[in-house]
């Protein structure tokens, strides 16, 4: 896992100044700037509902971990972290993410928990009093 983390800040590092030699340094570090101020916007706005939200339906055995993967909230998450960190590739991937929580309907994430809820029967009315 360090190895992952340290390829990727390797490849941050080399992206920015490659582009920083395109578009000049001072461009390169306002959009480090802005998209952290972004990300930190996200967080504290949605950030604490998000985790509480996430933590709650965990807690409860209404969430899955593969059902997990698929929220709305956790795509807030870590599309606002990525935003912090500078780098080019995490900023695509954190716009990515948060576009993606954007057009997801909260309709699936209440049929979830409705359908975990809810009991299908089959019965059947035995009607064995006379009728008049």
């Amino acid at each position: 896992m360090p190895l992952i983390v340290f390829a990727v800040a390797c490849i941050e590092v080399i992206g920015l100044i490659r582009v920083g030699g395109v578009i000049g340094g001072m461009t390169v570090w306002g959009l480090i700037l802005i998209t952290a101020v972004l990300g930190l916007t996200i967080l504290r706005l949605r950030g604490g509902a998000a985790v509480t939200a996430i933590v709650v339906s965990l807690f409860a055995g209404r969430l899955t971990p593969k059902q997990l993967l698929h929220r709305r909230d956790l795509s807030i998450l870590a599309g606002g972290v990525l935003l912090i960190v500078p780098g080019l590739i995490t900023d695509v991937l954190g716009c990515a993410l948060l576009i993606r929580a954007l057009f997801t309907r909260r309709n699936t994430q209440r049929s979830v928990k409705e359908e975990r809820d809810a009991i299908d029967v089959v019965f059947k009315v035995h009607d064995d009093a006379p009728r008049e």
